[in-house]
């Protein structure tokens, strides 16, 4: 469970980040970029609990094989719950998560805001793929920015506006970055969220 969870301090006054990794990442890449997007921010990631290596993610999904929604609530669930757990023990207020996704862990966490799981008003989803909520939950009070690429063979950008209206259907403000590249982070977004989070934690 250890090598799962993984945290990194900041100004305890800062509002704190929990960063879902994308299929295979590592803790420390994606400590390393929520650093980039928040300076002073403390933040955990936790990783998902599905294969090993270059293959982990937070739930099994394949062209072949969809995505089980059993599998996603159970493994949404099981974040939420050790977000709030860090956040007590690190004396960090879980009312002010900034949830911060990539790919797959994207995708967790635009389930997790649209079923009300995650705590916290701001989201950054960065390439989510498309999960669907059985029971969505209402919040006027949360602040969601999307990004997708033209080019990505993975999501495409009418995946990410299709997630993008859900979470207005369901009162949050959204924003979406529509950059001209793939399925990896282009400079553009990465600063564009790094401004539209700075903005917000002013």
């Amino acid at each position: 469970m250890s090598e799962l969870i993984e945290t990194m301090p900041g100004a305890n006054t800062a509002p704190p980040l929990l960063l879902l990794q994308g299929t295979g990442g590592t803790n420390q890449e994606i400590l390393e970029f929520g650093r980039r997007l928040a300076p002073q921010s403390p933040l955990l990631t936790i990783a998902g609990r599905q294969g090993t290596g270059a293959q982990r993610q937070y739930y099994t999904q394949t062209a072949s094989s969809p995505a089980r929604p059993e599998q996603v609530d159970r493994e949404a669930r099981w974040v939420a719950e050790q977000a709030r757990r860090l956040c007590r023990e690190n004396h960090w207020d879980a009312t002010q998560l900034v949830t911060v996704g990539y790919s797959n862990g994207a995708a967790l966490g635009a389930y997790g805001v649209r079923a009300g799981l995650f705590p916290g008003r701001f989201a950054l989803l960065f390439h989510p793929l498309w999960l669907d909520v059985a029971q969505p939950v209402s919040d006027q009070r949360r602040d969601v920015w999307l990004s997708a690429g033209q080019r990505d063979p993975l999501v495409s950008v009418a995946t990410v506006q299709k997630i993008a209206t859900a979470c207005d259907n369901l009162q949050m403000t959204t924003t979406v970055e529509v950059t001209g590249g793939t399925h990896n982070l282009t400079p553009q977004e990465v600063m564009a969220a790094y401004q539209w989070l700075a903005e917000r934690l002013a």
